[in-house]
């Protein structure tokens, strides 16, 4: 029932992308490659047009086009639905760590409705990829949990042979599982207690998941596979740590204000360019916090809320090595990364109002933070969405959809 929920949920938040047409360079390149696969089926093996060796993604980009052709709907509907699940994981693994069923829900709303990634993942066709590495890591990390929380570890069980199958998938999926990996450690460090007395840290079931991965890494130098060549953040160890450092406050402060300068906010509403030209400031303001909070948390929080923590700040590392242009951050990125964001909103939100408990109406005061950052999501998703359909329109777009159809031919 919660499934069918956050799927009606995501179909009415995202509903106006059904009718949208390719639009994104990842799209034009992913069609073009399924359409050499549909005539080799053993190139789903070699490394796709941006030079990445991903062949679960791969096998879900030839399904959607086996199914829905050039008929754009079709995509996106399948985005809605991995989106839609991968909420009901955020609410499903939330359970398994906190048992209040409000928090979940709420969290699960909040991811539903793009808070703290506010969409971008959604909302272009090859975006599925994303979306299906997510779905395996939040399926993976629930599994293992829940395995080591409620079957004590055991290397020969259904729920282990699922994860390790899984774990094969994502390293499929993925050149790393660095972000998987560390959330398991993170979480056998955080809930050793409920894990039970005397459980080591390196067991069995996690030694066998490195050495998977350290196999999956050798493989990968030994045969020669180049994956996504992206322009590290700095050039020497120096540069590159500041850089690091400074890419992650700067995506954390996205989650909170996910404004940089564009076209799109060129064409805003006053009221936006108003609040984009006190951006250095809040921006300022809001890393100080996020830095604060995240050390308060750390000290002070308990083991959920430090978990979920490590969480969003072992998701965002892998991004925050790259270099950027000035003064933008591809919130695309933010899309697991906002799992960790929408459960210290949603944890934040119910706690206080059962603080409020004696308040009567006061008390749902709290949600007036969760619901002005639904409000901003809502309003972000729809100027996305307007300025995609332009430019799906574009006289370039159109060349290369007049060139998938030929081909297709």
């Amino acid at each position: 029932m919660a499934f069918l929920g956050f799927l009606a949920l995501s179909l009415a938040f995202y509903h106006d992308a059904l009718d949208n047409d390719f639009w994104h360079a990842e799209d034009y390149e992913v069609i073009q490659k399924v359409q050499d696969i549909s005539h080799n089926a053993s190139r789903i093996w070699n490394p796709d047009i941006s030079g990445r060796h991903h062949p679960v993604p791969l096998a879900l980009f030839y399904w959607e086009y086996s199914r829905f052709g050039l008929n754009a709907t079709g995509w996106y509907l399948t985005n809605l639905v991995l989106h839609a699940f991968n909420a009901w994981l955020v609410f499903w693994m939330v359970i398994a760590l906190l048992p209040d069923r409000r928090i979940a829900v709420l969290a699960g709303i909040l991811f539903t409705v793009g808070v703290g990634s506010y969409g971008k993942a959604v909302l272009f066709a090859a975006g599925s990829e994303n979306l299906l590495i997510t779905s395996l890591y939040l399926l993976v990390l629930n599994l293992y949990i829940r395995n080591d929380l409620f079957g004590h570890g055991r290397v020969l069980s259904f729920r282990y042979a699922m994860v390790l199958l899984l774990f094969v998938l994502v390293s499929l999926a993925k050149p790393t599982a660095f972000s998987l990996l560390g959330g398991i450690m993170a979480y056998k460090i955080f809930f050793r207690g409920e894990r039970g007395r005397g459980r080591a840290l390196l067991e069995p079931h996690l030694v066998i998941l490195l050495l998977t991965a350290l196999a999956f890494y050798v493989a990968r130098q030994s045969t020669g596979v180049v994956d996504l060549t992206l322009d590290m953040a700095g050039s020497n160890p120096f540069d590159f740590a500041v850089a690091v450092v400074r890419n992650m406050i700067a995506y954390l402060t996205h989650m909170f204000f996910p404004i940089h300068f564009s076209r799109l906010v060129e064409a805003s509403h006053p009221l936006v360019k108003t609040i984009y030209s006190t951006a250095p400031v809040v921006r300022v303001v809001v890393g100080l916090s996020v830095i604060s909070y995240s050390l308060f948390g750390f000290v002070f929080g308990n083991r959920t809320l430090r978990f979920f923590l490590s969480w969003t700040f072992i998701s965002v590392l892998p991004y925050c090595m790259i270099r950027f242009p000035a003064d933008w951050l591809n919130i695309r990125y933010l899309y697991q990364v906002s799992i960790g964001f929408v459960f210290l909103m949603a944890a934040g939100t119910i706690l206080s109002i059962d603080l409020l408990h004696r308040r009567r109406w006061r008390r749902f005061v709290p949600m007036l933070v969760p619901l002005a950052f639904v409000v901003l999501s809502a309003y972000i998703t729809q100027k996305l969405d307007h300025k995609y359909e332009a430019q799906a329109q574009w006289p370039s777009s159109q060349q290369e959809r007049a060139a998938l159809e030929r081909r297709a031919h």
